[in-house]
């Protein structure tokens, strides 16, 4: 049974090294979830502080890889309306005539 959870979040614990690696190279569109064997046993007692570790490791690589994403959105928005000062008077009009 323990067997079983000590491979899990090794696999886990490998996974989230492989994604942060991801996030921080920028390669966002290879980075995936981690997927847990179906068939896992109640996780033992003495297994929980690893595994709430693991899952505060994940959600912290989430939030920064949601920042990241939002950041990128927010300056695609302003690159796509390129801010100009409009000019009070026209600029090419002849005042002299």
């Amino acid at each position: 049974m323990t067997d079983s959870w000590m491979a899990t979040l090794d696999a886990f614990e490998c996974h989230l090294n492989v994604q942060a690696a991801l996030v921080e190279n920028g390669r966002y569109d290879e980075v995936v979830g981690f997927t847990p064997p179906e068939d896992l046993p109640a996780m033992p007692r003495p297994l929980v502080s690893r595994a709430s570790e693991l899952l505060s490791r994940a959600q912290t690589l989430t939030q920064r890889a949601v920042a990241i994403r939002e950041e990128t959105a927010r300056r695609l928005g302003q690159s796509r309306h390129p801010t100009f000062a409009e000019r009070a008077v026209p600029a090419y009009v002849d005042h002299q005539a």
